[in-house]
């Protein structure tokens, strides 16, 4: 069984813990309930920008430090086991020797953000508020010193992964094509219900492991799902709101 895991998805307060603790928890939503018994191996995949260029990000050293090779997990009340292999996914299942480059990318800021003049929203000391410069500074798009060269795309970056999702929904697709009977897909992203439901029309099972509670939006996206689909929570609400296992 393939287990597809949007790694960035899963918040950073689980996905500090570590590896092995996000592994357990995906195998303990998964194991025994929803894993058919044809299924004695579970392979792992992370999807993330893990290549700066052609560097390993410091994120994918991390894990990749982490991950020491093949787990056995005992099935409960089973004398077998399975056998858990976790990799990061560098390529896509269908071309496993060809890495994806590059999917984490530096770009500018998006040109459409809005800047609220510190007045506007209600600053109490307008003479000399801090944030009149940055205010100057993103609205008019350069530093305000006639002589700076310094303008907005120089200074301000945002990380953005690329090609991280459609890799994913390609790894689904190629679990149709080998009419795999059974996959799971570990992320609360709205973008993958498009490949899920594509899933579920060519008869594969999907077991949807959310990652964080489902927005109310996402039930108009339920009423497209077939008794082959199955919704699981990764980690889960108490009734106080804090979170556990």
């Amino acid at each position: 069984m393939d287990v597809l895991v949007d790694y960035y998805n899963i918040p950073r307060q689980e996905s500090r813990k570590g590896i092995t603790y996000v592994v357990d928890r995906i195998m303990s939503a998964i194991v025994p309930s929803y894993l058919d018994e044809r299924d004695r191996r579970v392979d792992i995949r992370l999807y993330g920008g893990w290549y700066e260029e052609k560097a390993p990000t410091r994120d994918a050293q991390h894990l990749q430090a982490e991950l020491s090779g093949p787990l056995r997990l005992p099935i409960h009340g089973d004398r077998h086991s399975i056998m858990v292999s976790v990799e990061l996914a560098y390529s896509m299942r269908c071309d496993p020797s060809y890495h994806l480059w590059r999917t984490l990318r530096q770009k500018q800021a998006p040109r459409d953000l809005m800047f609220i003049d510190p007045t506007d929203a209600g600053c109490r000391h307008p003479n000399w508020c801090p944030l009149r410069p940055s205010y100057d500074f993103f609205t008019q798009g350069k530093c305000l010193e006639a002589d700076c060269p310094v303008t907005n795309p120089l200074v301000v970056r945002r990380r953005e992964q690329k090609l991280v999702d459609t890799m994913l929904a390609a790894d689904v697709l190629f679990n149709v094509h080998m009419k795999a009977h059974q996959v799971a897909v570990v992320s609360s992203d709205d973008d993958m219900w498009p490949i899920i439901n594509t899933a579920l029309q060519f008869g594969v099972n999907v077991v949807h492991v959310q990652t964080i509670p489902r927005s109310t939006g996402s039930s108009d996206y339920l009423r497209k799902t077939s008794a082959d689909y199955v919704e699981l929570s990764l980690f889960k609400e108490s009734k106080d709101g804090t979170r556990g296992v």
